[in-house]
């Protein structure tokens, strides 16, 4: 069963605990690309063994404009962000859990978003999980460029001064909840450093490695259990 609802503009789809009366709370966050919706995202990772809500959250739309930094990618993010206490409250009344601290899960821009409510203090979070996390914007740029989706990209003061506020490594030290990061064996290049480094940072962060595990969080042609490995963990993570 599940349930869909709206906050702050923001659309998503809950699952019930497994077990009555299980009443916490995990957001998740889905990514830009696969699974690149909340019901995909529910689907990917089910979490059916974690005793609470899971409200899989849609990523806000991607804004328009010539600078895919500046009038895309970083407003997408900092709208999520800002919408996690309405949403958060609104799962809370809808839903019937309680007021305490909740689990936060995203993939590679969900992840972001994660990674930076959990920094920023913007609501009260008890433990991260992310997968393939997007850490820093200029390693977004990097990697787009790596992918072919940008053919190069020339930084300016807006560019910066939109990324810096996105830049999770530089705020390692306030972020000081348990936090476990799944990356993939075939990730993206430019996102395994700053990866490694923010892990690092973080006293009790969990780095794991999943072999066959590309960026994508989808099933390989010679890892097609690959997916289910990565929930096996989340799970782990969040009991």
């Amino acid at each position: 069963m599940m349930i869909t609802g709206e906050a702050a503009g923001v659309r998503f789809v809950a699952v019930p605990p497994p077990a009555a009366g299980g009443r916490r709370l995990v957001v998740v966050w889905h990514l830009v690309g696969e699974p690149g919706t909340p019901e995909a995202m529910a689907e990917a990772l089910p979490l059916a063994g974690v005793d609470a809500w899971r409200v899989y959250a849609a990523l806000p739309a991607w804004g328009e404009g010539p600078d895919g930094l500046v009038d895309g990618y970083a407003p997408m993010v900092e709208s999520a962000v800002a919408a996690m206490p309405e949403l958060v409250e609104k799962a809370r009344a809808q839903l019937g859990c309680d007021d305490g601290p909740v689990d936060l899960v995203g993939g590679s821009a969900g992840g972001h978003v994660s990674l930076l409510t959990a920094a920023r203090g913007v609501v009260a979070v008890r433990r991260v999980a992310v997968v393939n996390p997007a850490v820093t914007a200029r390693a977004v740029v990097e990697a787009s460029i790596e992918i072919g989706a940008l053919d190069s990209y020339t930084w300016t003061d807006a560019s910066h001064a939109a990324a810096e506020p996105l830049d999770v490594l530089a705020r390692a030290a306030e972020l000081d909840v348990p936090l476990l990061v799944v990356r993939g064996e075939r990730e993206y290049p430019a996102f395994r450093p700053v990866q490694a480094a923010l892990c690092a940072a973080v006293p009790g962060s969990r780095l794991v490695e999943v072999p066959g595990l590309a960026h994508m969080l989808v099933p390989q042609p010679d890892a097609p259990d690959v997916v289910g490995r990565v929930d096996a963990e989340v799970e782990a993570w969040l009991a």
